[in-house]
């Protein structure tokens, strides 16, 4: 991108050259790399491990000193799923045999579903585990920083499964619904039948609380069978736009703060392993780092090569957690500013991403992403998310908003007061002053 060029001014116009040649040159490159050359990079594979060593040579040939950080991993998160919904529908059948197993395993699995729905399912480890690794680079600020600013963007790619296919994935949101009161409707009934057992209530109506029972359950058992399809395949997409978008971009922010030193930010750009595993490379890097990003913000980076730029306000499932008033602030100032080159504010209802994993934790994160007409990103998780899914015009488009907010949380824009950016340790009287 020229310097002289205005911020989103060049990449409306349609480029000449041939759609290779772009690809050969342009910013979408890296993301063409990890969907046909690296291929599907499940968590804790030898595919996201070589998109890593990539990502980590691509940082250290722009000067930067590089960390990579091994963890152990979950591959998959849907035996833990398929096993919350086990629990349930064993509960519901044996409830005429013995009504204390029975209420345990219903209230064990609601429990189980009720923190399986904020990312931390106490089964996650079930099933095959792997190594994965975070890279993670720095920028430091010609002067002492006054703030962090940690970008953030996911090597690994999803598994994909049957109900993604794009004509059944338009039903995926509904069966989730479905699925949460199905199962809310179980605790309560066998909660009332629990207690009416223990209090002796007429056989006619516990057993038409149990059959009431029996006839929701149809609903978490279905979800059982379709995550123990998934669990079995073995079926991993591409991850063109999920995420080697934000991965390409996120390369490009590196490329481009190696040449210019941010003002008063101190940037970190880090490329987490295993975001299909519960965020499970964002929290090793929030416990790893646990001090020096104690103040920190964090911008995700996530399916950004697809639609126009919009940054999400809100993440996960009712309630949810709205992102970072400052960071939201800033977006909004953006967006007001170039109007008619993004999508504005959006939400997250699909699935725990890895800023609902910050925030659930109490820092400070938002999500900027790509957002077309429809509410479900184009071939979202499945097999046809290849490079072909990455339109490097919105690519570019998505860079240059990225740039704006992080030019303007350089010049001042997340600075609380004149308070200095903690370290971690005693502030010193030089900082004081």
């Amino acid at each position: 991108m020229e310097e002289k060029d205005g911020v989103l001014q060049h990449t409306v116009h349609a480029s000449r050259e041939s759609r290779s040649r772009r690809w050969e040159k342009g910013v979408a490159w890296p993301a063409r790399h990890l969907a046909a050359d690296i291929g599907p990079r499940p968590p804790g594979s030898k595919g996201e491990r070589r998109a890593a060593r990539y990502v980590q040579r691509e940082l250290e040939e722009l000067g930067y000193r590089v960390e990579v950080e091994d963890f152990r991993t979950p591959v998959t998160t849907a035996w833990a799923k398929t096993f919350t919904r086990l629990l349930i529908v064993v509960g519901v059948l044996l409830f005429p045999v013995n009504g204390h197993l029975s209420y345990a395993l219903v209230s064990t699995g609601f429990l189980c579903f009720l923190l399986e729905r904020y990312g931390r399912n106490p089964f996650s480890w079930l099933g095959p585990i792997g190594r994965s690794e975070n890279v993670v680079a720095r920028s430091l600020p010609e002067r002492e920083p006054e703030v962090r600013l940690v970008l953030l963007a996911h090597l690994d790619s999803p598994q994909s499964a049957f109900y993604y296919r794009p004509g059944l994935v338009s039903l995926y949101r509904l069966f989730r619904i479905a699925d949460a009161a199905a199962q809310g409707a179980l605790f309560i009934l066998f909660t009332l039948a629990y207690g009416g057992r223990l209090l002796s209530m007429d056989s006619s109506k516990l057993e038409f609380l149990w059959r009431t029972g029996l006839a929701f359950s149809t609903v978490p058992f279905l979800s059982m069978l379709a995550l123990f399809s998934k669990a079995v395949s073995s079926r991993t997409s591409p991850g063109g736009n999920h995420n080697g978008s934000g991965v390409a971009l996120l390369l490009e922010m590196a490329r481009n703060y190696s040449r210019h030193r941010p003002h008063s930010a101190e940037l970190w750009f880090v490329f987490t392993g295993a975001s299909e595993a519960n965020g499970r490379g964002a929290r090793v890097l929030i416990r790893r780092h646990r001090r020096e990003l104690r103040d920190a913000y964090f911008l995700v980076l996530e399916g950004v090569g697809r639609g126009f730029p919009a940054c999400n306000a809100k993440e996960g499932p009712l309630p949810g957690f709205h992102a970072d008033r400052r960071l939201l602030r800033l977006a909004h100032r953006i967006i007001e500013s170039y109007a008619h080159y993004s999508r504005g504010m959006s939400a997250n209802r699909l699935y725990p991403g890895e800023a609902f994993q910050l925030l659930s934790r109490g820092h400070r994160a938002m999500t900027v992403t790509g957002r077309e007409e429809s509410s479900i990103p184009r071939h979202w998780r499945w097999e046809r998310d290849d490079q072909a899914n990455v339109d490097p015009r919105n690519l570019r488009l998505a860079l240059d908003f990225v740039r704006a907010l992080v030019d303007a949380a350089d010049h001042g824009g997340l600075r609380r007061g004149k308070s200095k950016m903690r370290s971690g340790g005693p502030v010193s009287k030089k900082q004081e002053r």
